[in-house]
């Protein structure tokens, strides 16, 4: 399966969406069948739980739109299935779970 890289497009950083995110605008990896598998799980990893009841698109995840943050094709890094790797190397389940580190990548 491909490797995805999700990165924030400059100047979103200070939208308020990224509160509905656990990681901050920064560029990160996983596996993915397409583009749009790789921002669904994005989102799942990184949901902060803000606000179960809310539907709000404020309290959506920025991963999964695609005018604050691009999805290429990058099968340059290794990322094993079932995480994401984060710029700094840390390991994010996808469903769960707890962080593990590796060396930073770039």
């Amino acid at each position: 399966m491909p490797v995805f890289r999700l990165t924030p497009i400059q100047g979103t950083e200070n939208n308020g969406r990224w509160q509905a995110s656990t990681i901050r605008p920064k560029c990160a990896w996983v596996r993915a069948k397409d583009e749009v598998d790789a921002r669904l799980q994005m989102g799942l990893a990184t949901t902060a739980a803000l606000n179960q009841t809310s539907v709000a698109k404020e309290d959506q995840s920025p991963w999964t739109d695609d005018r604050m943050v691009t999805c290429e094709r990058d099968d340059s890094i290794v990322v094993p299935s079932g995480v994401i790797r984060v710029r700094d190397g840390t390991l994010l389940p996808i469903y769960g779970g707890r962080e593990c580190s590796l060396p930073a990548v770039g």
